[in-house]
């Protein structure tokens, strides 16, 4: 069974990278829509929902509520023990993944199209009457208790940890998205079970699906599933918020011969008009991983750092711009004025012509990737949705890049990077950064 599914889930690669998808946008007979994609040539099914609220709605003091909720739901539910549930999953080669995020939950069900009733009717149960029986709530907390430790002894955990306290203060982005010791002890089967009661509404939700199945048999299956969740949800969603930035870098001192930096600033919306210039630039300057212009000129050319790179963030409260780098702890204070300095200069002089073009042929030609499965493109249905993007966004994506101007760029630039107040958090042991060291 193991091998079929993955010979499936190559050819579906092959044929969904021949062209972009035929979205059909279903109504049920209950009123739930779903963006779908027909794809008879393949006997299996992909669906994936998302509802809108994450860890950013965990309650002050149960940090981690949503990340241990989720991991919970197919640990027993309806008349299923744990073991039952997972047995009944393995028995016809069921997927059935949560997981929550900032903000949002997502599920993902993928099943071969002769077991999509019995795959429907187990994600039912998960949605509708989740168990969060003790055996599996003690097994997670005790994983979660020593990931939480593990991360005390890791810097980027510390370093992330503290760039979100510092950029957010009290908004809920600024609090722990996984547990901590202390609050997984307050963290009980009353609370698991009220997230759940809480987030799972039809009003909050969004699907998408990919396979062989009619739209009319797919209807039936999605009503069946989703059709008894409350009309909408009570989950409080965070407000929005500008990231904090600062004149004077964070050093949380750590004993470890390389310092971890992580630095950030007010970044640019995704429903913002210049995203795509954004994106294009993003690439260009530090997303572009070895081809980008921070990795050619502070480690290729001087080996200043192990890696250092930038992204933009476009959270639903806040839009955030933030980069990254390892380094010796000698270099720190070198490594961060070239960064500072890369950044001013694209700010001043934009970008070169060849720079535009390779960004360009790069993020078009890079796009189809991201639709190589069935639950690929169930996911990039949901992510269109509840960006609120038109169904031909996958046919006008490279246009929308194309499209992108030095005039586009010069602007997004002068917007994003002609500031020297970026939020800068160092944790290590960093020399030639010649402030106070401040506790974290």
């Amino acid at each position: 069974m193991r091998k079929l599914i993955v010979a499936l889930l190559l050819v579906c690669a092959a044929v969904s990278a021949q062209a972009a998808p035929k979205i059909e946008r279903i109504t049920t007979p209950l009123g739930i829509q779903v963006w779908f994609v027909r794809e008879p040539a393949i006997p299996m099914l992909a669906l994936q929902a998302t509802w809108r609220g994450g860890s950013s709605s965990d309650p002050v003091g149960q940090e981690g509520l949503a990340q241990l909720a989720t991991g919970l739901l197919n640990e027993g539910a309806g008349d299923l023990s744990a073991d039952d549930f997972q047995t009944a999953l393995q028995e016809t080669a069921i997927g059935m993944d949560f997981g929550t995020e900032r903000d949002y939950t997502t599920v993902t069900l993928r099943t071969l199209t002769q077991h999509r009733a019995r795959a429907f009717d187990l994600l039912r149960l998960a949605l509708m009457a989740p168990r969060f029986d003790d055996e599996p709530v003690q097994r997670v907390k005790a994983q979660a208790r020593v990931s939480y430790e593990r991360s005390r002894a890791n810097p980027n955990a510390l370093a992330g940890e503290r760039f979100a306290q510092l950029a957010y203060g009290d908004h809920p982005y600024g609090r722990r998205s996984s547990p901590s010791a202390d609050s997984l002890e307050k963290i009980d089967r009353a609370a698991l079970a009220g997230f759940a009661r809480a987030l799972f509404a039809r009003g909050n939700l969004v699907i998408g699906a990919v396979g062989d199945v009619a739209p009319e048999d797919l209807a039936r299956l999605v009503d069946a599933s989703f059709g008894a969740l409350p009309a909408q949800p009570t989950v409080v969603l965070p407000a929005p918020v500008v990231p904090k930035t600062a004149t004077q870098p964070v050093v949380i001192p750590f004993p470890n011969p390389q310092s971890i930096v992580i630095f950030g600033a007010p970044g640019i919306a995704r429903e913002d008009p210049d995203w795509y210039a954004a994106t294009v630039l993003n690439q260009i300057l530090g997303g572009g991983g070895m081809s980008s212009r921070l990795f050619e000129e502070v480690r290729e050319k001087r080996g200043m750092v192990y890696s250092v790179g930038t992204q933009l963030s476009p959270y639903k409260a806040a839009a955030l711009l933030s980069g990254s780098l390892a380094t010796s702890n000698a270099q720190v204070g070198d490594a961060l004025r070239l960064v500072r300095a890369e950044l001013l200069r694209v700010a001043k002089d934009g970008v070169t012509d060849t720079e535009l073009a390779s960004a360009k042929s790069f993020m078009t030609g890079s796009f189809p990737l991201r639709l190589t499965s069935n639950a690929a493109i169930a996911g990039m249905l949901v992510a269109i949705q509840n960006t609120g993007l038109p169904p031909d966004y996958i046919e006008a994506y490279p246009g929308l890049i194309n499209t992108v101007t030095q005039a586009d760029l010069q602007r997004v630039a002068q917007r994003l990077f002609a500031r020297d107040d970026y939020l800068v958090v160092v944790v290590g042991q960093p020399a030639g950064l010649e402030i106070p060291k401040q506790g974290g």
